[in-house]
């Protein structure tokens, strides 16, 4: 299965029912929950965030003796977006309502040049 990163896209797409939707991709250099942006300009940002221990008081279990007392312990706290300048492709996708919704999304110097549908399958003209 492996691990993932976040995209949110504000850049239009195919399907607007899917334009506040989260996807996932495993296409970034390190997949690992991070979290990313697809601008309105074509341009995919990294959401950077740095972590920080809680203070035992403000965490859910604060007076337990067992392993609910690590609950809540780490926050993270936005640290500025960052220009990936990706070049090459990227898949990211999601499952919608129990649809499958997948796009191909080419970047050339930092900017996206091509914005595909894999899946749904487009209809063809004339298809119900």
């Amino acid at each position: 299965m492996g691990m993932f990163d976040y995209v949110k896209c504000e850049y239009p797409l195919p399907h607007p029912e899917m334009q506040e939707a989260v996807f996932q991709t495993k296409d970034t250099d390190a997949a690992y929950l991070k979290k990313y942006r697809i601008t309105k300009e074509g341009r995919l940002i990294h959401e950077t965030v740095r972590y920080e221990m809680v203070p035992l008081a403000e965490r859910p279990y604060p007076d337990e003796n067992d392993w609910r007392s690590i609950m809540g312990s780490m926050r993270s706290v936005p640290t500025g977006d960052v220009d990936t300048k990706f070049h090459g492709a990227l898949h990211f996708y999601t499952d919608h309502d129990g649809q499958w919704f997948e796009y191909f999304a080419l970047f050339k110097d930092g900017d996206l040049i091509d914005l595909r549908t894999v899946s749904p399958v487009p209809r063809s003209e004339g298809e119900e």
